[in-house]
């Protein structure tokens, strides 16, 4: 694309869109974003306060569900002095939300000015949300940032690879959604079942537009990636590398760099909620801290250490409509230690997000094994192993489901399953099922862990 059309794009078609859905100029919300980035931690504090005292008392006397919440703990908004006093306020749960959807809407929320929106989940049944064009605007204005730090420009030729939403559109809205694909210059590629001849189809068309990013679920740009490596085939107009909605591991961020001579970016969030991205540094991802309140927490709900993991609860501010005050992520993230970043940003950092609550095996001794210790398992099997997850059914049975390649063989699997013992242990039953396709979520988002034990909400 040349340089004028870019600019074209980006100056001009990208802010009449906003404008258009949000009802605001995003750019002059993310120069706010970007200048708070470089704020001290002292001064950043003070903003959230700030934001968050009219909020909470708004929050208190309009809204059903958190005047009888903030009645039971005996929170007091108009005693709010420090983000810290929110420790007594219990994390919103996707059970609350469910439970008591009506009452979180504030009697003065116009609900016509809002958008819905839902977050996946490992039963394929997604928990509704809504959000104020306010709140909406200043999300896609932090996107933009985000974007900025990877050296992504709106306007810049992007290919989505991800799963498909299996809601029927309306004709209207997919008329809209459409136009500005098109203005946004953004193809869709969806990647619900991967196939050999699926990605070179994709390789084909990518190379045809000359797209130049990839943004999307790692597993499906990691799939396309060792395709290319598998085929000895190139992408060069492929510069950058945009990944989300999934956990990012090691193996496949070294399969994309091997195939695109390229680090991806990593984001973290959820729905329509921004938590964390990675600068050009790859050091950790930057909390936003500078466009809501995002706490690592313990089991007491009480900020933890720095060094330390813990619940990831996120507080967006301008929801006003239908807020949200502490919104439990349903993950399990590692808080950096506090240090300076190459980049300049004093904004705080996530290291590992270390999978879904709930999305790990227990063994029959009652220890957990998360995410990262399968990641850990399979990574020196990349060439023999395509897609793999596992299910736990009971406390004894583990089902390990795996797509494998033409490299996979007996030796692997035995490989495999010596590995798995080392951290489950020999009292629990590992069974190995070859498939061409693993379980996904109703988002298409394929889980590395699938627990079906009860578990607390």
């Amino acid at each position: 694309m040349s340089l004028v059309l870019r600019s074209f794009r980006t100056k001009l078609i990208t802010p009449l869109m906003d404008r258009y859905r949000f009802g605001v100029d995003t750019r002059s919300i993310a120069a706010e974003l970007e200048e708070r980035e470089y704020w001290e931690p002292e001064r950043l504090r003070a903003w959230q306060v700030e934001q968050l005292r009219p909020f909470l008392k708004h929050c208190y006397e309009n809204v059903p569900f958190y005047h009888r919440r903030f009645n039971e703990v005996g929170f007091r908004p108009e005693q709010f002095e420090d983000p810290s006093q929110l420790s007594i306020i219990p994390p919103l749960t996707k059970t609350d939300i469910r439970n008591h959807q009506d009452d979180i809407f504030s009697r003065t929320a116009n609900r016509k000015r809002m958008k819905k929106g839902f977050t996946g989940g490992s039963t394929g049944q997604p928990t509704s949300f809504y959000i104020s064009y306010a709140e909406a605007a200043f999300t896609q204005a932090q996107r933009y940032r985000f974007m900025n730090w990877a050296g992504i420009a709106p306007g810049d030729r992007i290919v989505r690879m991800g799963g498909i939403r299996f809601t029927k559109p309306t004709r209207r809205s997919s008329l809209i959604s459409t136009y500005f694909k098109h203005a946004e210059n953004t193809y869709g590629m969806p990647c619900p079942a991967v196939s050999d001849a699926l990605l070179d189809e994709y390789i084909r068309k990518i190379s045809q537009i000359r797209a130049r990013v990839l943004w999307g679920y790692p597993s499906a740009i990691a799939l396309l990636a060792a395709r290319l490596l598998e085929t000895q085939q190139q992408l060069p107009s492929v510069e950058k590398l945009w990944v989300s909605s999934e956990v990012l591991t090691e193996g496949q961020r070294e399969t994309m760099r091997r195939a695109f001579n390229t680090d991806p970016f990593d984001m973290y969030g959820g729905g329509d909620t921004h938590v964390a991205g990675e600068c050009s540094a790859h050091q950790g991802k930057h909390i936003v801290q500078n466009s809501r309140l995002v706490e690592i927490v313990n089991e007491q709900h009480q900020q933890v250490a720095p060094g330390e993991s813990g619940h990831v609860l996120v507080t967006p501010f301008l929801n006003y409509d239908w807020p949200y005050i502490r919104y439990n992520m349903g993950d399990v993230a590692e808080l950096l230690p506090e240090s300076c970043c190459s980049c300049g940003r004093t904004l705080p950092k996530l290291g590992k997000i270390l999978g879904r609550t709930g999305d790990y095996v227990v063994t029959p001794e009652g220890a957990r094994a998360t995410t990262p210790n399968f990641n850990n398992v399979f990574s020196p099997f990349r060439n023999h192993v395509r897609i793999y997850q596992i299910v736990q059914h009971q406390v004894d049975d583990v089902e390990v489901r795996i797509v494998p390649t033409e490299l996979y063989s007996s030796e692997t699997e035995k490989h495999i399953i010596d590995h798995l013992r080392r951290f489950l242990g020999d009292t629990i039953q590992i069974r190995v099922v070859l498939n061409d396709e693993v379980e996904q979520t109703g988002m298409g988002k394929r889980l590395i862990v699938i627990s079906h034990l009860p578990k607390a909400a």
